[in-house]
């Protein structure tokens, strides 16, 4: 991320740095051992290019030592090229080591502070630390050629192990345990692991139950506070960490931010060096020296040189000594997150015994294990084969036929009830109402749209008489036939039924397979969730949690100004529209990780990127005042924060 940032910081002096010649001339061997380095710096940045380059600087002979230099311009553009690409490599150098120790620093104390924020990995991080702890103590064992007695774990013994008979001096022991107490004894007066004395009740008449439960709770709260002493110290060991890193944090961001406001003065210093050296007359060093004055006060705060080169040979020494002295000191505190090895040593303690463990349970429990495996098979396949193979068969035959047969009941039922009933009105009314073929066909379309009038006229004359009818008349046909029409009126029910049931069709097939196309979903999604290494849409939820959270600390940082450590700043600065050095090397950093984010979990040439990266690059611009740059945070909560899913990470809806 660094080097990254770095170098899309200081690109645009790029351009000043190049090379540009007028004539072409003689070959010589200064002026190939020129283009030699002048080649040779045109890589990334390193110390060991700058080291070269100002290696051949001091071994070339300086312009005022050797007057035919001024004489020869393409010489002379070498010469001023490379001096020009040897400051900006350091100033390059400068911008990513300190970009590189603040964001480390920021990264080490988040982690310290997520350690803090949660008992259970306080508990962890003390179980993963236990080693290291103990070597200490035993190392303290050695040195001091003391004995461990078996009366040493007596529970006196362990409470006395924490602190010495004075109130809040802690034992050597401890110290050995937790080595931040050496200096930070004073500011834990409240995690005292044992209550002093007894009870603060004032001499009064008690029963003899209320002192047994005071003196249970006492013992109680004892056991506890024993238990969680180192639980708490731990924590404070976390937290002082934490509070270390961050103003560790804060000193390399100030000097970033001062480095930072440098580079308007770099690029005039390499443009008019730039200018100079295309017309080939003789270089003015002078703004190049002044800004490596500058840069070295900044950089280093002790400037020996007045020179351009000693200077720059100066700020390479500064920086190689105040890497080794930021490593050591880091070292020294113990403020770098535990190694992977230290985090992982449990896991890989309990490993072995929980594999051998787990194949004796499973080599024991082979056969029901078969069978479960079988059993698992055989649900999954009737599962695919009955509820998702069929059912999507049913639909597609369903689709491909259209749906000519009947659910209920068939078209051939039906027409063969109807016909039933109109040979029977027919025969009645032929025989009794003497019908003629023009009367019966008339008759035939009336009993087809469903009117029986003839039939129940016949019916009515029969109910007159009912018992002659029954035993001479035709009131029984008539009944008959009216049993066959109400049979007829159900088929034609079920039919209609039948028919809207039809129609819906598919949507009854789409249901039927619907359940199984959701729990394969389901269950897909979950397993895919499980065992896929590809993060979620926009990196998924830990990096946009990271990316708003840097978004609202970039908003906090330009509201409220955080304070030096090293000065005050008065109340007209404070509410001034100017950005201090502090908080433009804080900013640096959230703009830095914005940037990350931008370029590698966002869509590649999409009109988000694009427009998320030039909000960025407003924010970088140190041409913009306080306020300016508030509303371009406030543009990007309204153009971004729904897209990113910012309200939702929030805990609720956008006010904005």
């Amino acid at each position: 991320m660094t080097s990254n940032f770095a170098v899309h910081y200081t690109e645009h002096l790029i351009l000043l740095t190049r090379l540009q010649l007028s004539t072409q001339t003689k070959s010589t061997s200064d002026r190939d051992a020129l283009k030699s380095t002048h080649a040779m710096l045109q890589g990334s940045p390193s110390e060991a290019m700058v080291q070269e380059s100002i290696d051949f600087l001091r071994t070339f002979t300086t312009r005022e030592n050797r007057p035919e230099l001024h004489s020869d311009s393409e010489e002379l553009a070498f010469y001023n090229t490379v001096v020009r690409k040897t400051i900006f490599n350091m100033y390059a150098l400068a911008v990513d080591l300190y970009l590189q120790e603040s964001s480390a620093a920021q990264l080490d104390a988040e982690w310290w502070a997520d350690i803090e924020q949660s008992t259970w990995s306080v508990a962890s991080y003390l179980l993963q630390s236990l080693p290291s702890r103990l070597r200490r103590v035993l190392q303290l064992i050695q040195t001091r050629k003391m004995s461990v007695r078996l009366s040493t774990f007596r529970p006196s013994s362990i409470a006395r192990f924490y602190l010495d008979a004075a109130p809040l001096r802690f034992n050597a022991f401890t110290v050995a345990l937790f080595p931040y107490l050496r200096d930070q004894s004073s500011a834990l007066s409240s995690f005292s692991p044992v209550t002093a004395g007894k009870s603060a009740r004032p001499d009064s008449p008690v029963t003899l139950v209320q002192k047994i439960r005071d003196g249970v709770m006492h013992s109680i709260n004892r056991v506890f506070s024993l238990l969680l002493f180192p639980l708490r110290l731990a924590r404070e060991e976390c937290q002082l960490r934490r509070k270390e890193l961050e103003r560790v944090r804060d000193e390399r961001a100030e000097v970033l931010g001062k480095l930072l406001e440098l580079r308007p003065s770099l690029a005039n210093a390499l443009e008019a060096d730039y200018n100079v050296s295309i017309i080939g007359s003789v270089i003015n060093n002078q703004a190049l020296t002044t800004f490596l004055f500058n840069f070295a006060v900044v950089a280093s705060g002790d400037v020996s040189q007045k020179v351009a080169l000693p200077l720059i040979e100066q700020l390479l020494g500064a920086f190689k000594n105040h890497r080794i002295m930021h490593d050591a000191y880091l070292e020294a505190h113990d403020l770098r997150r535990p190694s992977r090895l230290t985090l992982l040593w449990p896991r890989l303690f309990l490993l072995p015994p929980l594999t051998l463990y787990c194949a004796k349970y499973i080599y024991a429990s082979r056969a029901t294990l078969a069978d479960l495996t079988l059993d698992v098979l055989n649900t999954v396949q009737n599962f695919f084969k009955g509820w998702l193979f069929d059912p999507i068969r049913d639909v597609l035959m369903t689709i491909r036929t259209g749906g000519e047969d009947g659910v209920i009941v068939s078209r051939e039922a039906v027409a063969a009830d109807l016909d039933s009933l109109e040979r029977m009105t027919l025969a009645l009314a032929r025989e009794k109402l003497s019908y003629d073929s023009t009367q019966l066909e008339a008759l035939s379309q009336q009993i087809r749209q469903g009117d029986l009038t003839a039939v129940l006229k016949i019916y009515e004359e029969d109910i007159k008489n009912p018992m002659k009818s029954v035993i001479s008349g035709t009131l029984l046909r008539s009944m008959f036939i009216q049993v066959q029409k109400a049979k007829v009126d159900l088929d034609q029910a079920l039919a209609g039924i039948d028919k809207l049931l039809k129609s819906q069709e598919l949507t009854f097939a789409f249901v039927g397979v619907a359940p199984a196309l959701a729990v394969i979903y389901v269950v897909g999604g979950l397993l895919g969730g499980l065992l896929s290494i590809r993060p979620g849409r926009y990196g998924g939820k830990r990096k946009k949690t990271s990316v708003w959270l840097a978004m609202r600390r970039i908003e906090r940082l330009l509201l409220f100004e955080p304070k030096s450590s090293r000065h005050r700043h008065n109340t007209e600065d404070a509410h001034s529209d100017a950005i201090p050095a502090l908080t433009t090397g804080l900013l640096v950093l959230s703009l830095a990780q914005l940037r990350e984010y931008a370029l590698m979990s966002l869509p590649a040439r999409s009109r988000l990127r694009e427009g998320f990266l030039e909000d960025i690059q407003d924010l970088e611009d140190p041409g913009l005042r306080r306020s300016e740059k508030l509303r371009i945070i406030d543009r990007m909560w309204k153009s971004w924060g729904k897209e990113l899913g910012w309200s939702d990470l929030a805990g609720g809806g956008s006010t904005r």
